[in-house]
């Protein structure tokens, strides 16, 4: 599946279009999604993708601390 830009996403998730699960499957976040559902022998919910999401967000925002 063709990995679709962060911003088309957010449109289609606050039109209600699509959920937090499909906002990742859809993103270039899939494969990481995917993998750490395997990790945690999880299926794929809203609950668990919100999650993931908040702390990829978390981790990237480290990140850029680190580099300042």
């Amino acid at each position: 599946m063709e990995s679709k830009s962060f911003k088309e996403l957010e449109l289609l998730k606050q039109e209600g279009r699509i959920g937090w699960v499909e906002y990742l499957q859809q993103s270039e976040y899939g494969e990481s999604y995917q993998q750490w559902l395997d990790d945690r022998g999880a299926e794929p919910d809203e609950d668990n993708a919100e999650l993931f999401l908040e702390q990829t967000d978390a981790k990237f925002i480290e990140s850029q601390d680190l580099l300042m």
